[in-house]
């Protein structure tokens, strides 16, 4: 299955690798970038069912990162579109409102 990252999820990411190199060291990052080839694998691989965001639910999650981000991503027919990359210290709120806008 194809799986395409949206420009939103592109800049979320860049954000937080940003925010990372200043409060992470390097190989928590490079943590970061084995979870995200992990989740490539694992979509792949169909091996994993992931939980749905409350509300959106052809929207799903994982937690990567040392379980500190979300990766967010929605199921279609014949893709995955990864949506954002959310920090979880970041207020909910305003994760709800990014995603009503989608």
């Amino acid at each position: 299955m194809k799986i395409t990252i949206s420009e939103t999820a592109r800049i979320s990411l860049n954000e937080i690798i940003d925010f990372l190199r200043v409060k992470w060291n390097i190989k928590e990052i490079a943590v970061l970038e084995k979870d995200i080839k992990k989740f490539r694998q694992t979509v792949n691989d169909n091996i994993v069912k992931h939980p749905s965001v409350e509300k959106f639910p052809s929207t799903k999650y994982v937690l990567i990162g040392n379980r500190q981000i979300k990766l967010i991503y929605e199921i279609k027919t014949d893709e995955i579109l990864i949506k954002l990359f959310w920090h979880c210290k970041q207020d909910p709120k305003k994760l709800k409102d990014i995603l009503n806008k989608k």
